[in-house]
């Protein structure tokens, strides 16, 4: 018995130090065909799933027979000796096959030839797994001490098998459980994030951006139905070509798993799509970039589809239903979003209408300044971006030279039309303009960021404007704008005093850089001129 404590020693030392299940079910095998003197040794243990047993872990079995005990699961409900030991929870010895009628015929017949060892793997009182010890007929049977000593080694491997498996079943847990608090996270972001937008474009790009953050794809679109047909708004390519089909403002045509899933209201998948034959251009034309797997998820908001989120794998298979889950809230969030902001343009655009009508029927009072207001406006616009400014600022230059001479309502009419150059006394009135133009308006409290850039637009770089006297970076920013948009509209214009005038109005712009006029506005000014005249030169050509 000395020395087959001595092999347990050894046995238990070698097993502990090893931190992989297999390797221990590996190592346990060799270790009871030494010990024992055995011929082979075979070990199954529970799958993760506890639906039956992994695939043999094994030592000394001829390699003819190896392959028949890898694939043949063990049958233990179907062969009454081996349910016994599970159910008793004991070892067994098992003479010359018997009993084993459940196996093939050419592994019963294998068997025949020895007799078995059957040791149960025990884990707090639960079967966990079986080892088989084998010898020849002929050979001494298996003594009493050699029996102990693989119980108390498979009583060991069981123990650190388990612990082994507990540790990688609680560190997956723990990743998972991390994953799903990056997707929270994450989801509260992209909440965040296109719920403080009312921009159609800005909440698209924010929502395609994120995805990547949790979903792990090659190919991103966002589709909207327009009068009838999905029309593409934005996509996104990382390793694989964007296929021309799904360029932005291309309409789909043909069937396509986008449209599957608007029509059905529901997610739809493409597991392989090399496999799928007679496909229509918009995905055969994935498939040619590349593409394996596809999600379509469609935008629903009060339960109306509004378009598609489509995701695609260059790997074939499912996306999980982790992935499915986060799309279909991103999706979701996105849908609401974009209905918002498509109510609030709805509105927006109405305002902006009801405001120009009010400013065409100002401008009306002349005809020198009929469509005055729209062409500063546009011009506005235009140096605000490019001067980069942010969303919020450029609707305020929008509405604020839209409206700039509003206060010209309470001008005498016969003003406007004196066909020569304003006297000091009759300029008076004139001057009053802006700050009547702010009384007006002050009431509607949806403008009450725009009236700086209407107060203030006839101030001078210099300081010597109207009305307070203000000076360079202390005059807002819109109303910098406003007055360079303002004096090249009306260099361009004929006037009851005058033609337009036949100077270059960039040029004459450019000899009050620094007095009246912001130097940086007047460059955005010119640089936009330069795309106008180079794009009206290409139309031309």
């Amino acid at each position: 018995m000395t020395g087959a404590l001595g092999a347990y020693q050894e046995g238990v030392e070698s097993l502990t130090g090893l931190t992989v299940e297999d390797e221990v079910l590996q190592g346990l095998a060799v270790l009871l065909k030494k010990s024992v003197h055995a011929r082979w040794a075979a070990v199954y243990f529970r799958n993760r799933e506890r639906t039956g047993f992994d695939p043999v872990r094994s030592n000394g079995l001829p390699p003819r027979y190896l392959r028949l005990f890898q694939q043949l699961p063990l049958p233990a409900e179907k062969i009454p000796l081996l349910k016994s030991v599970l159910q008793r929870r004991k070892h067994l010895v098992i003479s010359a096959g018997e009993g084993l009628e459940a196996l093939p015929v050419t592994l019963r017949g294998f068997l025949r030839g020895f007799a078995l060892l059957a040791v149960p793997m025990l884990v707090r009182n639960q079967v966990e797994g079986i080892a088989f010890v084998a010898r020849r007929t002929a050979e001494p049977s298996f003594s009493p001490d050699e029996i102990e000593l693989a119980k108390l080694m498979v009583s060991h491997a069981a123990l650190v098998a388990s612990h082994i498996s507990l540790f990688n079943d609680s560190l997956e847990m723990s990743v998972a459980m991390a994953r799903r608090s990056d997707v929270i996270f994450t989801l509260d972001e992209i909440n965040k994030s296109i719920s403080s937008t009312l921009s159609h474009d800005k909440i698209i790009e924010t929502a395609v951006e994120r995805i990547g953050w949790i979903i792990q794809c090659n190919f991103i679109t966002v589709l909207v139905q327009e009068k009838g047909a999905l029309v593409v708004q934005v996509t996104r390519g990382s390793g694989v070509r964007v296929p021309e089909p799904f360029s932005r403002g291309n309409r789909l045509i043909g069937r396509n798993l986008a449209e599957d899933a608007f029509d059905a209201g529901e997610s739809r998948q493409i597991i392989c799509l090399s496999a799928r034959e007679g496909l229509d251009l918009p995905d055969a034309s994935l498939r040619d970039a590349r593409l394996e797997s596809l999600l379509a998820i469609p935008l629903v908001s009060k339960e109306t589809t509004k378009g598609v989120l489509l995701l695609g794998r260059c790997e074939p298979g499912q996306f999980s239903a982790e992935d499915i889950f986060a799309i279909e809230k991103i999706a979701a969030q996105m849908a609401v979003a974009l209905e918002n902001a498509r109510l609030y343009e709805e509105m927006r655009e109405l305002f902006i209408s009801t405001v120009t009508s009010l400013t065409n029927a100002i401008d009306a009072k002349s005809p020198w300044t009929m469509g005055h207001s729209a062409r500063v406006m546009h011009l506005s616009v235009a140096i605000a971006g490019e001067m980069g400014l942010d969303e919020a600022t450029t609707e305020r230059v929008r509405l604020g030279s839209l409206l700039h001479d509003i206060g010209k309502i309470g001008v005498v009419d016969a003003l406007l039309d004196i066909q020569a150059p304003l006297s000091a006394t009759e300029f008076t009135p004139m001057l009053l303009h802006p700050e009547v133009g702010v009384s007006i308006l002050a009431p509607i409290e949806r403008l009450h960021d725009v009236l700086p850039g209407i107060l203030h637009h006839h101030e001078r770089f210099d300081g010597t404007g109207y009305p307070k006297g203000l000076k360079g970076d202390v005059i807002p920013l819109e109303a910098r704008v406003i007055a360079v948009a303002d004096a090249y509209d009306a260099i361009n214009s004929n006037r009851p005093y005058r033609g337009g005038l036949p100077t270059d109005a960039l040029a004459e712009l450019s000899l009050h850089v620094g007095s009246q006029f912001d130097p940086e506005v007047v460059q955005a000014l010119a640089r936009h001129c330069a795309k106008r005249d180079l794009e009206r030169l290409t139309l031309s050509a």
